[in-house]
């Protein structure tokens, strides 16, 4: 398995605060061509901005450390770990489109010195690093696509945050789930997710639910 190299980080803006992280994050656009079979939204800046910002505060997984995000999309966890000061990130997608969008952006935010992205289905990486990141498809559209990613997460890093849909059902699931994979969920943080009109059947001005975001680690 290939491992993410080290110490290619360049000088990278020096983020001081998350609301700072989060007004950063708001420069990476929406999807050009959101593609609905693969559950594709935009993350808002602001939960990004929060997932990123926990990661590292609390458990000092981001800063100095090798990154992957897996189904990466229009690039808002791969720009946000690169802000925060991550040695090397690489987001993996399946969708080319989605990832010129990311390179892009992670242009205009000035770390693209420090960030890679990889044209992939993810049961397909053979990648190493230290530290997965993820907001996998809720498995609506696919059955069983989150699962996927949960599995590649535990066999590209010893530690992946990855977020899913809220409700009791999803956690006994996500809990289950990752024990299967030799896995261990340590924390949840809930989060509040609140989307704008992605698709053409979307007829509120905004929708909200709630979502986990879960830490997962290999179990020794």
């Amino acid at each position: 398995m290939a491992q993410c190299p080290n110490g290619l980080g360049g000088t990278r803006p020096t983020v001081r605060s998350k609301r700072e992280l989060e007004i950063l994050l708001e420069t990476v656009g929406e999807f050009y061509d959101p593609k609905i079979w693969y559950e594709q939204y935009r993350l808002p800046a602001q939960v990004a901005s929060e997932v990123i910002w926990y990661i590292e505060m609390r458990h000092q997984d981001i800063r100095g450390k090798r990154v992957v995000d897996l189904g990466c999309g229009t690039g808002m966890l791969t720009a946000g770990a690169a802000l925060m000061g991550a040695d090397y990130v690489v987001g993996v997608d399946i969708d080319l489109g989605s990832i010129l969008q990311a390179r892009r952006a992670c242009k205009t935010l000035s770390v693209a010195s420090s960030v890679d992205f990889v044209n992939s289905e993810v049961g397909q990486l053979e990648l190493g690093a230290d530290v997965v990141v993820q907001n996998p498809p809720f498995g609506i559209r696919v059955r069983g696509a989150d699962r996927a990613f949960i599995r590649k997460g535990l066999e590209v890093a010893p530690r992946v945050y990855s977020i899913h849909k809220g409700g009791e059902d999803v956690m006994r699931f996500i809990l289950a789930f990752v024990a299967e994979c030799s896995g261990c969920v340590d924390e949840i943080l809930p989060l509040k997710i609140k989307l704008t009109p992605t698709y053409h059947f979307h007829k509120k001005r905004s929708y909200v639910f709630e979502a986990y975001l879960f830490r997962i680690v290999r179990c020794k």
